[in-house]
This record gives C-alpha cells, structure tokens and sequence, in this order.
C-alpha cells in the first residue's frame, strides 16, 4: 500500500474532499507543512481562483459557511472573495498541519486614510516559530507569497512590502516607487471565528460607500502580476508600477474580463452584463438591499 505523509492523512479523513480543492488550484505536490508548501499552496492559489463578488448583483450574498464556499470555488469554480476564499483557504492549511489563525484587518483607502471598519480578512501562518501573513482575498496590490511579519523588506514579483508597527498595529506596507512606503492594511491578532466577522456582510448593504455592492470587481493574479477591474478601471500591475485604463466599450470590457477569468470563462458573461447594468444604472445597491429585506 503507499504511504501517506501526516498531512496526507489528515486530509484522507477530512470531511470535506480537500484533494478536489488541491486539484481545483493545481497543487501536487509535497503538503508537508513547510514554508516551501506554503508558498506554493499560496501562488497556485492566487492564480487559480479569481477575486470576484459578480452574484451579488443577483442578489446572492457572500457565503460564510465552509461547505458552501467549498461548492461555490471549487465544485462550481467561481471566484471568491476575502470572507469567502481566505477562511476557507486557512480550513485546508489547517487539515494539512500549519498552525494558523484568521484575523481582521483594516483596509488604507487611496484617499489616505483608514476604512471605518476592520472588514478585511487575512491568515497568519507560523512555521518553525515564525509568523508570515498569508491573504488570498484581496482585490489590488498586495504580497504574492507568504510575508513574514519581522520587518523585514521583502521583494516579490517587481514589489517590496514590509510589516511593520505603526500607531499600535501591525501594518503591511508596500513600497512606491520613489522610495516612500504606503500602507496597504493594518491588522489585530485578535483569532477570529464565522460569529465574528458575519456582521461585514450587512454593513456593506447598508454602507453609503461601500464599494463591494454595484460596482464590478473581480481580480487574478498572473505570472509576474496582477489584472485587476473596478467598474470601468482596468489595473495592470506588473513590476512594481500599476498602469490603468478606462473601458468605454462593452466589447473592450469582455475582452479584458477574458484575460482575468482565463480558465474561467463561464463567469465572462455575467462580468460583461453586469458591467453593463452597473454603468447604466446606479443604485444596485438599493436594489440588493431591498431583496434581502424582502426574504
């Protein structure tokens, strides 16, 4: 008979099919709990599974519940979202051996200033006594492997981030271009449980900025960067430097949506209709909000 690693095992009597989400970001390899295991589960699935939010405007809210999100990402391959992929992605570090914990985090606007709310997920991973920032669910720019959070300077893909504290938090920061250093999140090691963070999905219902409801947003990372849209902005980030566009044309938006949602082009339709819907109309929020208190 062949023989398992320990984490093999643990996944051999998970109860959920673990091996269907390694083969769903294409991971097959080693799954000792090792930095180098981490980085690799971390790139395949930044590359694999897309950021996107595209059902909430039909109405379907963001799934909490891991069996559900399971379905959502891996047996019907959409993307996800941080309250989606990043609590999920955590359950399988989990069931392969990594001492992990999921903790809020509070988002830097490009207004320059904080978010109101600590409404952004991410993992803290330790491995041989060093914690390293782990996030799978976030929209822009932000590390594309596992950022170890001593201070240290570290270089991925053209980009230099840092973990550092600043008035009391700990902070990811990512490095411009002229040598200054902006802040991407601050976050609390504070271990969080579904009961603590499912009040994020009513606040950005009702939040009057929210930009998680009527705008189309949706992300993947790609070898060497990132292909990121937001309403009718496409960001490439490639090389520490983000270029952008504005999409004027529904044709020019499907086409830019086919290189995000590469391997996933059933999801191309409904991101070309909703962008659509959003840029003639305006107030998707009201009417999502109104379904829900309609349930």
């Amino acid at each position: 008979m062949p023989q398992h690693s320990p984490a093999e095992d643990d996944l051999e009597t998970a109860t959920l099919p673990w091996r269907d989400y390694l083969d769903r970001i294409g991971h097959h390899g080693d799954l000792a709990p090792s930095l180098e295991c981490l980085r690799a589960l971390h790139t395949a699935h930044l590359r694999s599974v897309p950021y996107e939010m595209l059902q909430t405007f039909d109405g379907v809210l963001p799934v909490l519940d891991h069996t559900a999100s399971f379905a959502k990402l891996v047996a019907r391959g959409r993307g996800g979202n941080c309250l989606e992929s990043t609590p999920l992605f955590g359950e399988l570090l989990r069931h392969i051996g990594f001492r992990t914990r999921l903790v809020p985090a509070q988002i830097w606007k490009v207004s320059g200033e904080w978010w109101e709310a600590w409404d952004h997920l991410l993992l803290i991973v330790t491995v041989d006594g060093v914690d390293h920032l782990v996030d799978v669910g976030f929209l822009m720019v932000t590390f594309t492997e596992p950022l170890r959070a001593d201070g240290t300077p570290q270089q991925q893909d053209g980009w230099t981030f840092r973990v550092t504290e600043e008035d009391g938090h700990p902070t990811v920061s990512r490095q411009e271009p002229d040598g200054s250093w902006t802040p991407v999140y601050r976050y609390r090691d504070e271990a969080q449980q579904r009961s603590d963070y499912e009040w994020i999905v009513d606040f950005h219902l009702r939040a009057e900025d929210s930009p998680l409801i009527g705008t189309v947003l949706c992300a993947r990372n790609v070898p060497g960067g990132k292909l990121i849209m937001v309403g009718e902005n496409h960001l490439r980030a490639f090389k520490g430097r983000v270029s952008a566009e504005y999409v004027e044309t529904p044709a020019r938006a499907e086409e830019l949506f086919r290189r995000i949602f590469e391997g996933h082009e059933h999801l191309v339709g409904d991101a070309v209709r909703h962008w659509e819907t959003a840029r003639a109309d305006r107030s998707p929020r009201r009417s999502l909000l109104a379904r829900k208190e309609e349930q």
